[in-house]
């Protein structure tokens, strides 16, 4: 039966240039992250919000499995919203090239705790969706205009600057606080951004 899905369902890029276009900026960040060697390998992760850009018109929201996948929580800004997913274990530079073969179109279920795959293959998103979804049912609490969410897993971390105030001293500012390569990750949660 999902063959049959699959062979009835044309690409829901069909007569959707602005889809396109979000999906077509997505490739092009997996590939400054691929070029730069910001992500290794399979790690790291892109979703975005598409929800406007997805609407009733052909193909229609039918699941391409049967199966209902669980969030793990319950996000309930998220309902009936849809997302582009990065695929678990798929590659930044093949995203690159081949978006919808290496990613996904979700659709959150009415309960807020579950999704299913729309389209265009049955690519299982990242395993890090529940993370990446919670992200986003805050930015959409708090009416932020920001619609993705990515980190990754640099195959190495030259600098890491703490906020602490020993840190912050011009004389201390430009010094790497740690450096370390992707097997000793550390979680930073940056409130406004990481600059100068």
């Amino acid at each position: 039966m999902n063959n049959q899905i699959k062979e009835d369902m044309k690409s829901i890029l069909d007569n959707r240039p602005e889809l396109v276009k979000e999906v077509n900026k997505v490739a092009e960040v997996a590939g400054y992250l691929w070029q730069k060697g910001w992500a290794e390998r399979n790690g790291g992760n892109i979703t975005v919000n598409i929800t406007e850009y997805v609407d009733d018109r052909n193909p229609s929201d039918r699941p391409l499995s049967a199966k209902v996948k669980q969030i793990g929580v319950t996000l309930p800004h998220l309902k009936g919203c849809y997302f582009y997913c990065k695929g678990t274990n798929m590659r930044m530079r093949d995203l690159a090239r081949w978006p919808m073969d290496n990613g996904s179109v979700i659709r959150i279920l009415d309960d807020c705790a579950s999704y299913v795959i729309i389209a265009d293959k049955p690519v299982q998103p990242t395993s890090e969706v529940p993370s990446h979804l919670s992200v986003h049912n805050y930015l959409i609490s708090i009416g932020s205009p920001y619609k993705a969410s990515v980190h990754t897993h640099p195959t190495r971390t030259d600098c890491l600057v703490s906020q602490t105030k020993s840190y912050m001293e011009k004389e201390c500012g430009n010094q790497p606080a740690m450096e370390h390569d992707s097997r000793n990750q550390k979680d930073i949660l940056a409130h406004r951004g990481v600059g100068r």
